[in-house]
């Protein structure tokens, strides 16, 4: 596994746009750009759905990545697609997108697109210099930490929008990507402190 190709943000013609939960606006990539990046930073990687549900309105999925020997698994999800007679239009359809949203979510757990799930400066940006991730592979965050980061977070009430602003708050770091191992594991046991 190629780290550094693996984590590298994405250019500016890759992301999309789409209007999220109350009115705002998220940043994406369509998960066309994420097998292209698995395909240039692993040797070999697979994905296969482990189970799938359809309840509520929505179609929900846990895939399972296994990208050179590391496995990730995360869950997925899509809105069922109904016409305006409220007929559903395709389940497999569905399906799929929660696939792909699964598949997404797993890469990120690897380090793929990590600055569009913490706003870290894209490569494209020409304002000022660009903060870098420590050289050292032993240094750096690993993609667990970033998880146990998030979810301390969440058990806090931190919503996920606010983290980056809390780890710059903490570190000075202006992406999560570049936090060093020691800070992020002084942020998570801050975090799961009582007050």
């Amino acid at each position: 596994m190629r780290r550094d190709e693996l984590t590298k943000p994405f250019r500016r013609d890759q992301l999309k746009q789409r209007e999220g939960q109350r009115g705002k606006t998220l940043t994406y990539v369509d998960v066309a750009a994420v097998i292209e990046r698995l395909n240039q930073a692993c040797d070999s990687w697979s994905f296969e759905v482990e189970r799938y549900e359809v309840k509520d309105g929505e179609a929900l999925v846990l895939g399972k990545l296994t990208a050179d020997g590391v496995v990730k698994t995360a869950f997925g999800g899509s809105s069922i697609t109904v016409d305006r007679e409220g007929t559903v239009v395709s389940i497999a359809d569905d399906l799929k997108a929660a696939s792909s949203d699964a598949l997404k979510k797993a890469a990120s757990m690897l380090g793929v697109g990590l600055e569009l799930y913490g706003g870290g400066r894209r490569d494209d940006q020409p304002d000022g210099p660009r903060e870098r991730a420590p050289e050292k592979p032993s240094e750096r965050v690993t993609p667990r930490q970033l998880a146990a980061l998030s979810a301390a977070c969440r058990r806090r009430g931190i919503p996920p929008g606010e983290i980056l602003s809390l780890v710059r708050n903490k570190t000075g770091r202006d992406a999560l990507a570049n936090l060093t191992r020691r800070e992020a594991s002084n942020l998570i046991t801050e975090l799961m402190r009582e007050h």
